[in-house]
This record gives structure tokens, C-alpha cells and sequence, in this order.
């Protein structure tokens, strides 16, 4: 008996300790601008990003080891929340009276150091730490905030990507997160990772997939000019990044596309006119972009409105997809294994002609003219026919009518694009060749409805040269 009220004696103890622990970890500042409209906006805001080297201190730490990291603010369903850089720090804001706001500490955390620079965001109503930097390496780590145990879990994704907060852009309708791999050598190992590469990770799958080699127009910037800002803009399906006054882009990852800024009001608001003003805690909603100034302890909040036409596009690509080079090592592996085949076929009509010629006495033979290797087959005829029809008719062919003509439906996605795209390799191909031409066949002009998409054509002129 006298154990049992020993333990309830500990119990109660503890539980008097965590309590004072919790209630110790609240902070009351003055209500700033920022602040207001994010505790009261309905949006969800998954990425508010700030200029890199600006430590952006809503609220000031006691702590030593925390008080000059850098703070992240996210809006989600289930509120507006304060990241602590390089830790696992996680506060709740909340209005206490209408001139004040009360920052409580969710988390139970204890260790520091491990994410350094990583790319803080809001999926699903769910904060997500990805990357970073600490204890002598750059991890790819994906992690997650437990509402329930109120703290940090690591999900499993196919390949650990070392990363960064250097560029990223959260795609809610793609379900993905895309980030930029940056240059630097693992200290553990020496290894050097030496190419900017755009790449996806799509969050539901936990599958990281490499897009392809950042153009070196875009490249050499981030080399040259490390002082850059960059801003998500989800209702333009990209990333508005400037490098300096001269150089602001728009970056469109779902059709691998570049926009140069043609002047105005965006050149202005993100550059000013005072040096060492920085845009901060910038995110966009609606056809606005949001932000506060680096140097403005009151948080005030400016806006400026963006749309396309604030942009001229670029002539080259956003990145060199990797999809290109495999296509060309697929059609080379391709075309050796058709003259082996063909070698080997040959090789053995011939040993046969000549085993049979010394059996019997020769005759006259009338051969039939071997395939020159450029002629269209049944199922490419098929597919150009049908094309050629839809086109007479002023309409375009689909990925879907590819699919059916070609009896892909019951293959899987990747089946099919790698097929689908080998056969409308070949027919350009052997069309180029057959007709001693530049130009393709099969057209691919970009849906208007949805620009990952592409559409099919046979323009009227190849069409008549088919016929004839």
C-alpha cells in the first residue's frame, strides 16, 4: 500500500513538472501586420520563403544554440505555425486578446543540428522537413511532424537525395515537391556531386525521380550570384526567382519552360530602390504576391498582383531531361540488336543458298527485292493512316488514340509512353529518311487544356507525300 502511494506521489510530481515545462514554453509578442493576416486568412499558405541569409526573428529565444537560426512560417488547416532552423522546434501561434500573439511550443524535441537549410513546407495538413545539413553530411531525409506524439518521423522514400533549401516548388496538383541537387563534395566519402539537376519527388509514392540537368543559362547564376531570392507562385504553377535586376525569371517545371521578366511592377517590388532591403516571408495568393521587407522589425505587409503577361518566354529549356539521353541509348542498343539479327539471319539464308546450290544444278533465280530497312510496317501504316484521317478533318490525334491504335490500354503508364514514343521515334526516323527530309511526320503541338500534354498531327503536305 505504501508502494502505490509512493508511485502516485512520483506521478503527480512529474506531471506538475511537465505542466510548468509546457506553460513555460509559451512567448507573447505584440501583434505584427504579418502575423495578423496569416492567423485570420482561410488559405493555406504550404511555403512561405524568405531571403536565405536573413535570419527573420518573429520571436526572440533564450537558448543560445537557437536564438540567431532562422525562422519559417507555414499556414495550414490546422493553423499557423513558427519552424525553427536546424532544429525540430515547432510553435503554435495563436491570438491572445487582439493586440497580442501567443507562440506555444508543440514539440519535443532535444537534439539540434541535423537540417540545417532544409526545405520546410505543409502537405496534406502536415508539416514536412526534407533535407538539410549537420553532423558532417547533407541528407535527402524526408520527415514529418506527429500530431499525436508531438514530434518528428522520418518516412521512407526509394533514394535518399541529398538536398537543400536552394530552389523548390511545392506542386499540390502533381502531389509532388520539386527541388533543385546542387554541387558539393560529401566530406565522409569526397565524393563530388558536380551538376545542378532538377528533380521530383512525388509525396504520396515516397519516389524521388531526377528530371534532368538544369540549363547552364540558369546554372551559372546560382554561381554567380548567390544573393538570390526566390518565391512560390502556385496559382501561375511555378517559381518567380530573381538573381538581380537584370535577371528575374519565372520557371515553369511542368513544361520544362523559362519567362524573363519584361519590366514593371515585379522588377520594382522584389529589387526596390534601397540597398540591403530584401524581400521576406513572401508567398502568393490568388494573383498576388505577398511579402515583408528584411530590415522591417514591424512585419509589414506589401503585395504586388503577377500574371504571365508580366513575363516574355525563353528560347531554351528550364532543364536537359534525362528521358533524351536514355531515348538515344535505347534507339542506338535498338539499332545494334536489328543488325545482329539481321546479320545473323542473313548469314544463315546465305549458308543455306549455299548448301543447297551444291546439291542441285543451277537455275535461273528471280530474287525479291530485300526490305531497304525504311519502309513503313502494318502497324505503323495503321497508326499513319488513322492520323492522316483525323488530321484531314482539322483534328489532332490524342495519347489516348495513339494508346488504342497501338493496343496499349492494358499496359501500364510507363509500358506505354516508352512504346509510344519508340514508334513515333521510328516513323519520323524512316519518314526523314524515305523522303530525304528534316521534318517530322508525326507533329506534337501542346495542349491548350493542359500544357503537360501533347497532341498529334500529319500536316497536308507530308500527307501527300504518304499517298503518293
Amino acid at each position: 500500500m505504501h508502494e502505490l502511494r509512493l508511485m502516485r506521489m512520483i506521478l503527480t510530481l512529474l506531471l506538475l513538472l511537465n505542466s510548468r515545462s509546457v506553460s513555460s514554453q509559451d512567448i507573447v509578442i505584440q501583434n505584427k501586420e504579418l502575423l495578423d493576416y496569416l492567423e485570420t486568412t482561410k488559405d493555406r499558405i504550404s511555403t512561405i520563403t524568405h531571403y536565405n541569409f536573413y535570419k527573420n526573428s518573429i520571436i526572440n529565444i533564450d537558448n543560445k544554440q537557437v536564438k540567431n537560426k532562422a525562422q519559417f512560417l507555414i499556414k495550414n488547416g490546422k493553423g499557423l505555425f513558427l519552424l525553427i532552423d536546424g532544429t525540430g522546434q515547432v510553435y503554435k501561434i495563436s491570438n491572445q486578446g487582439s493586440a497580442n500573439l501567443k507562440f506555444t511550443r508543440i514539440d519535443s524535441t532535444i537534439f539540434l543540428g541535423y537540417n540545417s537549410n532544409s526545405i520546410i513546407f505543409s502537405y496534406r495538413d502536415t508539416l514536412y522537413s526534407f533535407g538539410g545539413s549537420g553532423f558532417w553530411r547533407r541528407n535527402g531525409q524526408l520527415r514529418y511532424f506527429s500530431d499525436i506524439n508531438n514530434e518528428w518521423n522520418i518516412q521512407k522514400i526509394n533514394k535518399e537525395i541529398p538536398t537543400l533549401n536552394t530552389l523548390y516548388y511545392l506542386d499540390l496538383k502533381d502531389k509532388s515537391i520539386v527541388y533543385l541537387q546542387t554541387p558539393f563534395i560529401d566530406p565522409a566519402t569526397d565524393k563530388r556531386f558536380n551538376n545542378y539537376i532538377v528533380t521530383k519527388l512525388k509525396l504520396d509514392e515516397k519516389k524521388n525521380l531526377e528530371l534532368g540537368k538544369l540549363n547552364k543559362q540558369l546554372s551559372n547564376l546560382f554561381l554567380e550570384s548567390p544573393e538570390y531570392i526566390f518565391i512560390s507562385v502556385p496559382f501561375l504553377n511555378g517559381t518567380l526567382i530573381s538573381f538581380s535586376p537584370q535577371n528575374i525569371f519565372f520557371l515553369n517545371y511542368a513544361t520544362n519552360e523559362v519567362y524573363k521578366i519584361a519590366g514593371g511592377n515585379v522588377n520594382e517590388a522584389i529589387n526596390g530602390n534601397s540597398t540591403g532591403v530584401k524581400v521576406s516571408n513572401a508567398f502568393a495568393i490568388k494573383d498576388s504576391i505577398y511579402y515583408t521587407k528584411s530590415i522591417d522589425t514591424t512585419y509589414k505587409l506589401y503585395s504586388f498582383p503577377i500574371s504571365m503577361n508580366d513575363f516574355v518566354k525563353e528560347p531554351y529549356p528550364l532543364y536537359e531531361p534525362f528521358e533524351d539521353e536514355k531515348k538515344s541509348l535505347y534507339f542506338y542498343i535498338g539499332g545494334l540488336c536489328i543488325l545482329l539479327i539481321g546479320g545473323s539471319v542473313f548469314f544463315v539464308k546465305k549458308r543455306k543458298q549455299k548448301t543447297t546450290s551444291t546439291s542441285i544444278e543451277p537455275t535461273t533465280t528471280v530474287f525479291k527485292k530485300e526490305d531497304n530497312g525504311i519502309d513503313f510496317n502494318p502497324l505503323e501504316l495503321e497508326l499513319i493512316t488513322k492520323m492522316i484521317e483525323q488530321s484531314a478533318r482539322g483534328n489532332h490525334f490524342s495519347v489516348e488514340d495513339i494508346n488504342t491504335s497501338l493496343g496499349l490500354n492494358r499496359k501500364t503508364l510507363e509500358i506505354q509512353k516508352k512504346i509510344r514514343t519508340e514508334t513515333i521515334n521510328r516513323i519520323n526516323h524512316k519518314f526523314k529518311i524515305k523522303y530525304n527530309l528534316s521534318i517530322d511526320l508525326i507533329e506534337r503541338i501542346r495542349s491548350e487544356e493542359d500544357r503537360r500534354y501533347y497532341k498529334y498531327m500529319i500536316s497536308g503536305e507530308n500527307s501527300k507525300l504518304i499517298k503518293n
